[in-house]
C-alpha cells in the first residue's frame, strides 16, 4: 500500500462514480484517515462538494459535506494528471456560476451518504 500524507488527493470508486477527497490526517496506529470530500465525478457530471469550491456553501445557502474517517487501504491516490484538470474544472464552475452547477444527470439523486452505502455494499463478502 502507498503511504498517504495530509494534503494528498485520493479517491473512492463505486459503480462508475468517484468521490475525490483530500487527506486531512493519517492515523497511523489505526489504519484510517480523515478525509474531506471535494467532488463526486461520473462520466457525465462533476459535482463540487467542498466549501472552498462552492461560494454558496460559504454564504450559508447549502449544507457542506462533513469530513469522513475512512480505512487507508481503501483510499486510492489520485494522479496529478486527473487532479489538476478536476480542480481547474471545479474552480472554473464556481467562478462562472457562483454556485454548484445544476444537477441534470444520473447523479442528481446521488448523495455522499448513498455513495458510501454503495461502497460498503460492494465490499461485503459474497456468501
Amino acid at each position: 500500500m502507498t503511504s498517504l500524507v495530509a494534503g494528498q488527493i485520493v479517491f473512492l470508486e463505486s459503480r462508475q462514480t468517484r468521490l475525490y477527497a483530500e487527506v486531512i490526517q493519517v492515523l497511523e496506529p489505526r489504519p484510517v484517515g480523515w478525509i474531506r470530500p471535494l467532488a463526486m465525478v461520473s462520466e457525465t457530471q462533476t459535482i463540487a462538494l467542498g466549501t472552498e469550491l462552492d461560494p454558496s456553501a460559504l454564504a450559508g445557502n447549502k449544507a457542506t459535506v462533513p469530513d469522513m474517517l475512512w480505512p487507508l487501504d481503501q483510499l486510492q491516490p489520485a494522479l496529478d494528471t486527473e487532479v489538476i484538470p478536476l480542480l481547474a474544472t471545479l474552480s472554473a464552475k464556481a467562478d462562472d456560476l457562483g454556485t454548484t452547477p445544476a444537477l441534470d444527470s444520473d447523479l442528481h439523486k446521488l448523495t455522499v451518504s448513498e455513495f458510501v452505502r454503495w461502497l460498503w455494499a460492494d465490499r461485503q463478502p459474497q456468501s
